[in-house]
This record gives structure tokens, C-alpha cells and sequence, in this order.
């Protein structure tokens, strides 16, 4: 299990279109990410996601806003 947050942090003279398209094209390929549950924060682009994969860097990389994304990945253990 893995904690992953991504704030992206797109530049400010990026075409409105362009932006929009990134972000829609990620929020859509995270909302496939396996058994995961995920949370948006409001008013920016945050995501803070539990996720059971093998590949967590694999699922954020392909992410189209990746590049501009701090990312913060932090394996888990159950504690049962």
C-alpha cells in the first residue's frame, strides 16, 4: 500500500485550453488507478491517494501533468 500526494503546479502562461485538457486527461487516468482511494483538495489541483499497486512511480509518471507535479510517495504497513 502506498501514500502518494501530487500537487501540480502548472505555469501561469499556459494556454487556459492546454491546462484544462491536462488536467481532465489526469484526474481521468488517476480515477483507474488499482484499488485506490482518492481525494482531491479544493480549489487546486492535490491528490492524496491510498493505492495497492506495485509500480506507484509507473502510475504517476504517466500522469500528462507529471512534469510540473511535486510528488510525495510513502510506502505503508498494516499495523494488524
Amino acid at each position: 500500500m502506498w501514500l502518494i500526494r501530487l500537487d501540480a503546479h502548472l505555469p501561469g502562461d499556459m494556454d487556459p485550453e492546454v491546462r484544462a485538457d491536462l488536467i481532465q486527461r489526469s484526474t481521468d487516468l488517476v480515477a483507474t488507478w488499482p484499488d485506490a482511494s482518492i481525494w482531491r483538495g479544493i480549489g487546486h489541483w492535490t491528490i492524496v491517494s491510498l493505492v495497492d499497486t506495485d509500480d506507484p512511480h509507473g502510475l504517476v509518471s504517466a500522469l500528462p501533468v507529471a512534469r510540473w507535479c511535486a510528488v510525495q510517495i510513502e510506502p505503508l504497513v498494516s499495523l494488524k
